[in-house]
Parts: structure tokens; C-alpha cells; sequence
């Protein structure tokens, strides 16, 4: 599949869902490893919803795993839609340091890049119905918690914006009342996806979430007023340590220690 045709499949034209899809990854398409066989993209997803009982889905799961959920919940007529937002290390850069064996970038973004491309091949053979439900796809490692930034890494942190997301006029113009947050190893929303869940909230939509780690059915919550909450704060929050390029997407290199500026 060509990188146009590998967008397309999950933007398809039509579908109220397309514009939402996040092109940085597709842009950066020709990184991934071929492969002759997309054998072991999907996910298990016992816990979904019906796709007809018109439920937005929020996927807050590591790495490649919202991408491999995201092609089995097509098959279940939900639109899969990928909001990752960050780089990859750039081509022909090492992924590791010669000395010290330690990973470059921030946050390995290689393997969701390689799924999308996989799933696109399959989401080429899933006839997506135009009023499919969307499926929100984040990656639960975008801020790099558990890593410490040093110079000369490769910082693609990112995080997620409230306008990165439908408003809750525009789900309750496709008929959707409920949203369900899927997560693993938390219950509790991120600190920036807490922003859009809030405000989904107030605009008259039914939260519910699960852990994929154990909580056997969805619950509902609700998500308290998040600190300096609102969408000026968010974009302070981004330019705060987090390089974010012209052309869309977070991603640069961390100045050495020893140069100037």
C-alpha cells in the first residue's frame, strides 16, 4: 500500500470521523519494517460495547496496543482513530547510544507507526459503516513519565489537547451519549486527557471506564475540575520542556549541555 492509500484507510472519505485523524505518523509511514503478513495485529476486545449502542471509546493504552485494539474494534464497526502526535527518532539515526546501550528518544513511537502500518491493510478489507462510532487512539506513554530526558536525546513527549478531540455538541450530533475510557494499570485519567473528559462531561455526555488489567465491566465516573482547567493551560503546559515542530507533532533533539543558546 502506498503511504496515501495507508492514510485513506484510516480516514476514509466520508466518514465524520476522517478529520480528526492525526496525519504525523502516516507522514513518517516509510520507517516501518516490511512485513509479508499483518498476522497478530488485533487485539482481544470481549469488553466492547456493542458498536450500535453508539458509545465514543477513549483507548489510553501503551505503545502499539490502542492500534491493535483499534483494528478488532473495526471489525466490530467501530472507526479506529489515531491520535498519536509524536515523532519518530529520525531515519538514520541510532535508536540507542554506542556507550551506555540507553534508548535515544523520549518515547518509542516505532512499533505504533509499524501497527498502523499493518492495520491499514486490514482495515482495507473491513467495510466501515460512514456512522460508525469513533475509537479514540492515545498512547498511554506519550508524556514519558518513567524517563528521564538527558542532552542529545530525541524528545518527542507529547501530550494531548482538548481540540485534538470532537466537542460533545458534535458527538451528541451523531446520536452518542456515552463515552468509555479503556485503560491498563490505572483508573484514573491522564492529567491531560482529564481536560477533554471534563469538558465532555459538562457538555451532558455519560463517562464510564475499564481496566484491561482486571475491572471485569465497565463503571461510571465522573472527572473533578482539573487544575487551571481550560485551554490556555494546556497549551502552557506544552510549551513547558516539550518541542513541538511547525509542521505538527512533538519531536527535537535536546541541546548538549555544553552548547550555547
Amino acid at each position: 500500500m502506498t503511504k496515501e492509500e495507508i492514510f485513506a484507510a484510516w480516514a476514509p472519505d466520508g466518514s465524520p470521523w476522517a478529520r480528526w485523524v492525526k496525519p504525523v505518523l502516516f507522514a513518517h509511514i516509510d520507517l516501518a519494517k516490511e512485513s509479508g503478513s499483518s498476522a497478530g495485529t488485533t487485539g482481544v476486545v470481549d469488553w466492547a460495547p456493542a458498536a450500535n449502542d453508539k458509545v465514543t471509546l477513549v483507548l489510553d493504552l501503551p505503545g502499539a496496543e490502542g492500534v491493535t485494539t483499534g483494528v478488532a474494534l473495526a471489525k466490530l464497526g467501530y472507526h479506529p482513530v489515531p491520535l498519536y502526535n509524536a515523532l519518530p527518532l529520525p531515519c538514520l539515526n541510532p535508536a540507542s547510544d554506542d556507550i551506555t546501550g540507553a534508548e535515544i528518544a523520549a518515547v518509542e513511537v516505532l512499533p505504533i507507526l509499524e501497527a498502523l502500518k499493518l492495520g491499514a491493510e486490514e482495515l482495507a478489507r473491513v467495510n466501515l459503516a460512514l456512522d460508525a462510532s469513533p475509537a479514540f487512539l492515545l498512547d498511554a506513554n506519550r508524556s514519558g513519565e518513567e524517563r528521564m530526558v538527558k542532552a542529545c536525546d530525541f524528545d518527542n513527549r507529547s501530550i494531548s489537547f482538548a481540540s485534538d478531540f470532537p466537542s460533545a455538541t458534535f458527538l451528541g450530533a451523531q446520536g452518542i451519549r456515552r463515552v468509555l475510557l479503556v485503560q491498563r494499570d490505572r483508573s484514573e485519567p491522564r492529567a491531560d486527557l482529564a481536560h477533554t473528559l471534563r469538558r465532555w462531561q459538562e457538555g451532558g455526555l455519560h463517562l464510564e471506564r475499564i481496566r484491561l488489567d482486571g475491572l471485569a465491566a465497565p463503571e461510571s465516573f465522573e472527572v473533578a475540575r482539573p487544575r487551571w482547567y481550560g485551554a490556555m493551560f494546556q497549551r502552557v503546559l506544552a510549551s513547558i520542556g516539550l518541542r513541538r515542530v511547525v509542521g505538527g507533532g512533538f519531536g527535537g533533539w535536546m541541546p548538549d549541555s555544553s552548547a550555547g543558546g
